[in-house]
């Protein structure tokens, strides 16, 4: 009885699965949306969340001004699955978007996203972004009337922050009467690390402050080291840490930039901006590197921001909340209908009145390295690897998650556990769609080679 009780969250909506949105008015007149998506960025890389760096300044400000989620989680440690979540209000096992190295998973064509919901009500869409995995190759363009994404085969010359921030600008200033519905996503803190010099001066180590010789993060790089066929000392990535801060730096001016011309535009009373991250990044934390192989702290709890002058309190909220509650927020926020198929809950309650206590929040879907299912409650964290490992955190007293108190709390353990295997049963049962894999191009292929998601000497297995 207690799982079922726990579990209700999820079996009602998944039970009224629907076919989308109820047809919109033609002339909305609710605000316009604004979602600036950071790619890999830590949250306590940012002042808002007890950084001392001062590499935020921006982002702190907007904090200041927002509903700020202390609390807040990616569904997933890596970009598809992560953002299919944020998109569709649904966890991983749910949307199916995902896979790993040498064979992924696109979000199914029939799975309902909010940027389609926010089309059919009438909004003009948009979402500027910068990697593959966002692109209708792997089913997340739906909904979007205008689509940018530039195509690299390095991942040294992807689009940098302030040619993404143009190119948002330039579309604001370009689109129609109606209320728009705009991602702008930004990959700046992705490998590699290379900011601009001026961020270098700023935040990087000596021997790298005054000139660009040295980048970290290359493709080769990056394969070796998921292939075991090299390791990074301490120092090297400390030294690289340095250079992902001036990263950050870098993206937080643009981002500073990009809201300020939405007030120059006269927007900002009208506009509902919320800031988020899809994962983090591991700098030696549990012993590893880069993002998508656990679900420890670094890479699954977020930043997560949500201004909307006038309706939405500016408060720190310190309820553990999920990327899936994004998309029932900004139906809320704007009167668009909230589809039957999401899973999360809109936000505004928990904005109004705080509690320390949520929800379970579900987390799934390495990118490499063995797979891993993670369950959150209470303050509590269960993750389960191969071999049925099994390890509890209290993130309450070990935030770090240093410390596997599973052994001396076997009934906690036991009852956690019951209670993820029930959800990916319910989920299993029934869900939104189904998804066996996607064919890729050559030049697909090629550029998920070249950015380091593909091995270069490794077999991609077609479906």
């Amino acid at each position: 009885m207690r799982t079922c009780c726990r579990l209700v969250w999820l079996v009602l909506p998944l039970v009224l699965l629907g076919n989308g949105c109820d047809k919109p008015p033609q002339k909305p007149t609710g605000p316009n949306v604004l979602i600036i998506a950071v790619d890999t960025l830590r949250a306590d890389k940012l002042g808002c969340y007890d950084s001392d760096l001062g590499a935020s300044p921006n982002i702190d400000a907007l904090a200041k001004e927002s509903a700020h989620f202390g609390w807040a989680y990616a569904h997933a440690p890596w970009t598809l699955p992560s953002f299919a979540s944020l998109f569709t209000s649904q966890t991983p096992p749910q949307h199916h978007a995902g896979g790993q190295l040498g064979r992924f998973r696109p979000l199914p064509d029939d799975a309902r996203t909010i940027a389609e919901c926010f089309k059919d009500a009438g909004y003009e869409t948009a979402a500027i972004v910068n990697v593959d995995f966002l692109t209708q190759t792997f089913g997340m363009a739906q909904g979007f009337d205008h689509f940018d994404h530039e195509v690299r085969n390095d991942n040294r010359l992807v689009r940098d922050a302030a040619r993404t921030t143009d190119a948002a600008v330039a579309w604001m200033k370009q689109r129609h009467e109606a209320p728009f519905f705009m991602m702008v996503h930004y990959f700046d803190p992705h490998l590699v690390y290379d900011p601009p010099l001026e961020f270098r001066e700023q935040l990087a180590a000596p021997e790298d402050r005054d000139n660009r010789n040295w980048i970290f993060g290359t493709v080769a790089e990056i394969v070796a080291y998921r292939d075991g066929k090299i390791r990074f000392d301490d120092a090297t990535i400390r030294r690289a840490e340095h250079l992902y801060d001036g990263e950050i730096a870098y993206t937080d001016q643009q981002v500073g930039r990009l809201l300020d011309a939405v007030d120059e535009m006269g927007l900002k009373s009208s506009t509902v901006v919320v800031f988020v991250a899809d994962h983090g990044e591991e700098f030696l934390d549990h012993g590893g590197f880069e993002h998508g192989h656990t679900l420890y702290e670094e890479l699954m709890h977020v930043p997560l921001m949500i201004r909307m002058p006038g309706r939405v309190q500016p408060s720190l909220v310190q309820t553990p909340v999920g990327l899936i509650d994004v998309a029932p927020t900004l139906c809320a926020l704007t009167g668009v209908k909230v589809d039957p198929a999401f899973t999360g809950h809109s936000l505004l309650d928990t904005i109004a009145q705080p509690t320390e206590t949520a929800r379970p929040i579900l987390l799934e879907g390495n990118f490499w390295g063995p797979p891993f299912r993670g369950w959150l409650h209470d303050g509590h964290k269960l993750i389960v690897g191969p071999g049925s490992t099994v390890r509890l955190y209290d993130l309450k007293q070990d935030p770090r998650e240093q410390n596997d108190i599973g052994g001396n709390n076997g009934e906690l353990r036991d009852q956690l556990l019951n209670d993820l295997k029930a959800a990916f049963t319910l989920m299993a049962a029934k869900t939104s769609g189904t998804s066996q894999g996607t064919q890729l191009s050559p030049e697909v292929l090629a550029r998920l080679r070249t950015l380091g998601y593909i091995s270069t000497d490794e077999d991609y297995e077609q479906p």
